[in-house]
């Protein structure tokens, strides 16, 4: 058996490291403190857009090959007292658009600043 251990490896014309294009690993994230003013850390994201309260827009750098990328999204819930979630509304090879909202009944939905965790998996164009 064969051992590869390297710290760096490169594109063939050796001009920068090799990103994951075709492997099954996200291909898109964003960690976003309370409210879409700014972003904690993020892979493969131009920029975020604050839409209102609770309301938010995810813009990647490379786009994805198709519409059909799989965003998931999530929220950590610092107060026990308030119950949101967050929503992903609409998605297109270059954007995400969701929201964090808290929902106590079906009738019963209200958009709030909240952080909220994005990550997407499909291919890049």
């Amino acid at each position: 058996m064969s051992t590869l251990k390297a710290d760096t490896i490169v594109a063939a014309d050796g001009s920068s490291p090799v990103t994951l294009t075709k492997q099954s690993a996200a291909k898109a994230w964003i960690d976003i403190p309370l409210g879409a003013a700014s972003i904690n850390d993020s892979f493969n994201v131009s920029s975020l857009d604050d839409d209102g309260t609770g309301l938010f827009g995810v813009n990647v750098t490379n786009s994805f090959g198709n519409a059909f990328h799989v965003p998931t999204a999530s929220n950590s819930n610092a107060s026990s007292s308030v119950l949101v979630n967050c929503v992903v509304e609409s998605k297109t090879t270059s954007a995400i658009e969701a929201n964090t909202i808290y929902v106590s009944s079906t009738a019963n939905r209200t958009l709030l600043d909240r952080d909220a965790h994005i990550t997407s998996h499909g291919d890049l164009a």
